[in-house]
Formats: structure tokens, C-alpha cells, sequence
């Protein structure tokens, strides 16, 4: 009876001093985190017949969700940076929102130039957080 009672104790030593350890909270993984496709052609003269539905309701230019990330919720998307050699990015950013599960928003009317805009994205959670560089393209053309 007294080996049982110290094995009883010595297991139960042994589960405080682990459940004193430090945890961190949760998880992010995000080294398969890939948008598909991994670009968008944003066109400043609509046109009828292809973006006949866009102009109908005025619907913004939506990227894809991005796909791979995977983690404790509730899981954080937003735009870490823009970047362009020929465009104007900062006006880029400033017009660019994101929404849930990463999937960007860019106005169907604005006075941006155009360009080829990289985006990198902050993805987070609670105690964590990976910024993924350039994992998007919005490529804006006249037509």
C-alpha cells in the first residue's frame, strides 16, 4: 500500500512541476502559405462584355483567399507592405484593405497609375507572428 501511495505522489510531483513549465500559447505555420493564383491583372478602363458584371455592382478587385496557413485561431492578416519599381505604392497601400482568411480588396475607381505592386502580408495570432514577402502581385494596366 505504500509503494502505491508513492507512486501515487511521485506521479503526481511530477505532472505539477510540468504543468508549471512555461507553454507557449497556440501555434502559426505558415511555410505553405501560397495565394493561387499568386497575381491579379486590375484593369482602369473596364472592359463592357468582361467586367460587365464588376460595373454592374461595382465590385472591388478581390484576390483569392490564401491557402496553407494553418494555426490557433483567430488567425491575423494584414498588409505588411507594398512595393513597386514603376507605380505609385504608397497610394497602392493606402487603398488596399484585406479581409478575412487573407484575401485582398483594391477599389473597382481609383487615380492609381500603373505598375506591378508586390505585397508582403503579416500573418498572426496570439504569440506569434511570420511576414510573408512579396506573396502577391496586382498588376494594373490602362486596359
Amino acid at each position: 500500500m505504500k509503494r502505491i501511495a508513492r507512486i501515487f505522489l511521485g506521479s503526481l510531483l511530477v505532472a505539477g512541476i510540468a504543468g508549471c513549465s512555461d507553454q507557449e500559447v497556440g501555434y502559426l505555420q505558415t511555410d505553405n502559405a501560397v495565394y493561387v493564383p499568386d497575381q491579379m491583372d486590375i484593369r482602369l478602363v473596364l472592359d463592357e462584355e468582361l467586367d460587365a458584371y464588376r460595373i454592374y455592382n461595382v465590385a472591388p478587385w478581390v484576390s483569392p483567399k490564401m491557402q496553407g496557413v494553418i494555426g490557433t485561431d483567430p488567425i491575423r492578416y494584414e498588409i505588411e507592405k507594398v512595393e513597386s519599381a514603376d507605380g505609385n505604392a504608397e497610394m497602392f497601400r493606402s487603398l488596399l484593405t484585406v479581409r478575412g482568411g487573407g484575401r485582398m480588396e483594391f477599389p473597382l475607381v481609383s487615380d492609381i497609375v500603373p505598375g506591378e505592386y508586390r505585397i508582403s502580408i503579416r500573418v498572426s495570432n496570439e504569440g506569434h507572428s511570420r511576414i510573408l514577402e512579396n506573396i502577391f502581385t496586382f498588376n494594373v494596366k490602362e486596359k
